[in-house]
């Protein structure tokens, strides 16, 4: 019986690593980074002429989280712009948060409403699926 009882909890614990790992495997980083960070940093900028690119594609770190570099590209008001997130992704518990390493746009005087500094946020409340 204790036995049995090992070997279900170590299939369940397989199980779930798994389903986290599938989890950060469909998570979309470069369309998070265009549709989410670009929106709150530059409310202004249209996505829709954004592009963006992997710096450092998704890898995991220690303590089950995914982190991957994104450059994003958008045009300002006056001329093109270039930011440079790193995205990191607690799957186990639908967390993420956002640290701006570089932005060609050292005007962003509204900052950021969502993403602020060594915070994670909840996936489900930026309605992101």
């Amino acid at each position: 019986m204790r036995k049995a009882i090992v070997i279900l909890s170590a299939v369940i614990a397989l199980v779930m690593c798994l389903s986290c790992a599938a989890m950060a495997d469909d998570f979309d980083f470069l369309r998070f980074a265009k549709e989410k960070v670009l929106t709150d940093f530059h409310p202004t900028a249209k996505i829709e002429n954004a592009t963006t690119e992997y710096d450092k594609e998704p890898a995991e770190k220690d303590g089950g989280i995914t982190s991957a570099r994104v450059r994003i590209f958008y045009k300002g008001w006056i001329r093109k712009h270039d930011m440079l997130a790193e995205i990191d992704l607690r799957t186990d518990a639908g967390l993420v948060k956002v640290t701006v390493l570089q932005d060609s746009n050292g005007a962003n005087l509204t900052g950021s409403k969502i993403f602020k500094e060594n915070t994670w946020v909840e996936l489900s409340s930026l309605n992101w699926e």
